[in-house]
């Protein structure tokens, strides 16, 4: 489409199984175009009352976050088709701000916002969140700041550019208000505001619609960005398609619909996505990435590096490769004619003259192989299964190359791990292999402010055995059997000096220093924890925690009645059943110990050789662990040390790095503790309603007060 700006094809059936929107359509066969198709309906449509040839929000993208000239090509575009472009948070360029189809971004940060850069476009979008990073703010890195960014964002060369996570004059609805009344006061333009997909955002749309705002940007779990922490990239936020399916009901059921446009943000790329997001309820789209790879983006995901190879997101300096303007251009104008063209077209053969008729029409959308809670959030009545396709995980390794990378990076630098581009995680790209992988975490939004983890204190810590043990995380190593001797008395020291636990289960310790932090099960003094196997051992002699160990399906049935009859002495259970879904077990453990009042006097320990990230810890503890056993996590991360002296350091990056990342994800939920979350499926949606039952979570855009 890029290359010639014709139309190729409409009705596309979608190529990922698991993507929601791509099991719904129109019920209509695809059709292949010659390329000569011209269509006949009308696109025009109203932005913030602002006309607009065709209902497409050109994204915000930021000058800094890309490398200049796709900024001015984005402004080029828009006031050459008569369409909108956002402007992103880093600055005004100067060429950017010739150009009047603009509307100009309000974020936490302020970046060279004044009133001639609010003045500049035809309209403010407040940013409270994006569908990259729910809960915290942008994030240039400092490699990317040279003289021209740092003149146009006002910051030092050099150091990274880290917006606040909450907007620190916005903590409440009525905060909202007043910024978009003050806004308005101040330009006369229209005031959106840009929010990410993440669990309540029905709730939270609808009260942005009641203060005043004109139109809501909904950015969708698995949206492009510069820069982001792997963790939040992959963990927190919803499907556009449910989000903006629950958010339009809710603005309908309110009478508030007709006050506010909504634009659908997030993985749009083709205009069949288009034509069924605006069914869905959506009056426009934005197109971020989509545009990038029409300027050549090879998808290379390097963004935050500024070594991008076709030049979109080079850091600015004399040596760097810049995109061609001409080709940028050109080829970016081609692809958005050929997408208003296939757009034309599928609204001819659906018999509808204006694009504007078809937003809400979820009559005309059928569900191919949806679950009966997904077809319900949507509003989709019409749903068929030729397959019976109800697989929920596929087999194969969970170490993917992304994944690999990342536990490279953790023990690499002890830190966040930054990456760029959208979310290739499960499981819309990548097939799904736990049932972890069909479940959001929760992101703060607007009435939830976010916790900022670079300037605020947050506690990740966790409690065991009735407060016997404190641990400075919910985390537990366990070595590969290919460590030796002097690898393990290396892991129990830097175990003890983080304040982490050690699993040695079945392993024989040449001694026994720093036995604080060991679980083990040898009945020695001065061992941490004493692991069990079976509740027909008698009551040890040791005064040390103890727990026991699960390790069939068969065993849970009976095991709160057992735990019940030795709570004198056992402290909880780890749960190692390693089937098909061990998350049911730990879900149906914590149910039916709060269903007897006693969760508080036992633990739950998951021992889950399949974790390979600090999301899926904090997950798994929203699920109702109270902590978490991680071993092909570690054994992956520490491959390829050079010395015991390399093997020290990169375990004890490993662990700061984890530590770091739970605190960015809870700060980016707006959670101050780890506590408050053991259990807490509330802040969890689930992308099936089928791992939704089984979990007992709920399905993203569900409605959140009642079931």
């Amino acid at each position: 489409m890029a290359r010639y700006g014709k139309p190729v094809r409409i009705f596309r059936r979608g190529v990922r199984r698991f993507r929601i929107l791509d099991n719904v359509g129109f019920g209509i066969n695809e059709i292949k175009l010659s390329g000569s198709e011209k269509g006949a309906a009308s696109l025009t449509s109203y932005i913030g009352g602002i006309e607009v040839s065709a209902p497409i929000y050109l994204a915000d993208m930021s000058f800094g976050a890309l490398a200049g000239v796709p900024n001015i090509v984005e402004a080029e575009l828009a006031d050459e088709l008569m369409l909108i472009s956002g402007t992103g948070e880093g600055g005004l360029h100067p060429e950017v701000a010739r150009h009047r189809r603009i509307f100009v971004q309000w974020a936490s940060a302020r970046f060279g916002v004044d009133i001639n850069t609010l003045m500049a476009g035809m309209g403010v979008v407040i940013k409270i969140g994006q569908g990259a990073k729910p809960g915290i703010g942008g994030h240039l890195p400092g490699s990317k700041v040279t003289q021209v960014i740092s003149q146009v964002r006002r910051i030092p060369v050099g150091v990274d550019a880290l917006s606040p996570a909450p907007h620190h004059d916005i903590y409440s609805i009525e905060d909202l208000k007043q910024r978009i009344d003050a806004l308005k006061e101040a330009t006369g333009k229209p005031v959106f505001v840009k929010v990410a997909a993440t669990n309540y955002v029905p709730y939270i749309v609808t009260g942005i619609a009641r203060m005043g705002a004109d139109g809501i940007i909904i950015d969708g779990h698995g949206a492009g960005t510069g820069a982001t922490p792997l963790v939040v990239r992959d963990n927190i936020g919803i499907p556009i398609e449910l989000a903006i399916a629950s958010a339009d009901k809710m603005l309908r059921e309110e009478g508030l619909r007709d006050r506010v446009t909504l634009i659908a943000a997030g993985r749009v790329s083709t205009a069949d996505d288009a034509a069924k997001l605006l069914a869905l309820g959506a009056d426009a789209v934005s197109l971020g990435t989509a545009l990038l790879i029409s300027m050549g983006c090879a998808m290379a995901r390097t963004c935050h590096r500024g070594n991008c190879p076709a030049g979109i997101t080079s850091k600015i300096a004399d040596e760097s490769v810049i995109v061609d303007h001409d080709f940028a251009l050109r080829s970016s104008r081609n692809f958005l004619v050929a997408f208003m063209e296939e757009l034309r077209l599928i609204l001819d053969h659906l018999g509808i003259d204006d694009v504007r008729k078809l937003v809400g029409r979820r009559d005309l959308l059928k569900g191919r192989c949806i679950d009966e809670v997904t077809a319900r959030v949507l509003g989709i009545k019409d749903v068929e299964c030729e397959t019976g396709n109800d697989q929920l995980a596929v087999q194969g390794s969970v170490w993917t190359p992304d994944y690999s990378i990342y536990a490279t990076q953790l023990v690499r630098t002890g830190d966040v791990v930054i990456v760029s581009m959208g979310s290739t995680g499960p499981p819309e790209v990548e097939p799904p292999k736990r049932l972890i992988d069909w479940l959001r975490f929760d992101g703060a939004q607007v009435t939830k402010p976010a916790i900022d983890p670079y300037r605020e204190d947050i506690d990740v810590s966790t409690t065991l055995a009735r407060g016997r043990l404190w641990l400075s995380m919910p985390v537990i190593i366990k070595p590969p059997r290919t460590w030796n001797d002097a690898l393990i008395r290396a892991a129990k020291f830097i175990a003890r000096a983080n304040s982490v636990m050690i699993d040695l289960e079945g392993l024989d310790i040449v001694d026994e220093k720093h036995l604080v932090r060991v679980m083990w099960d040898r009945y020695v003094d001065g061992l941490g924890v004493l692991v069990v196997t079976h509740f027909g051992v008698s009551k040890p002699d040791l005064d040390v925690p103890t727990y026991i160990r699960v390790s069939s399906a068969g065993e849970i049935s009976d095991l709160v009645s057992a735990l019940l009859r030795s709570n004198d002495w056992v402290n909880g259970i780890i749960l190692g059943v390693n089937d098909d879904y061990p998350e049911t077990h730990l879900v149906r453990l914590d149910v039916e110990l709060r269903r007897r009042g006693v969760r508080d006097d036992f633990d739950i320990i998951i021992d889950m050789p399949s974790v390979r990230s600090s999301g899926d810890i904090v997950k798994l503890i929203a699920l109702g662990a109270d902590a978490v056993i991680i071993s092909d996590f570690v054994e992956r991360a520490m491959h390829g040390y050079t010395g015991i002296e390399d093997f020290r350091l990169r375990l004890m990056r490993f662990l700061t790095g984890i530590r770091r990342e739970i605190a960015q994800l809870l700060g980016a939920a707006g959670i101050y503790s780890l506590q408050s979350i053991i259990g807490n499926r509330e802040l969890l949606r689930a992308l099936s309603g089928r791992v939704g039952d089984m979990l007992t979570v709920k399905l993203a855009g569900e409605d959140v007060l009642y079931r």
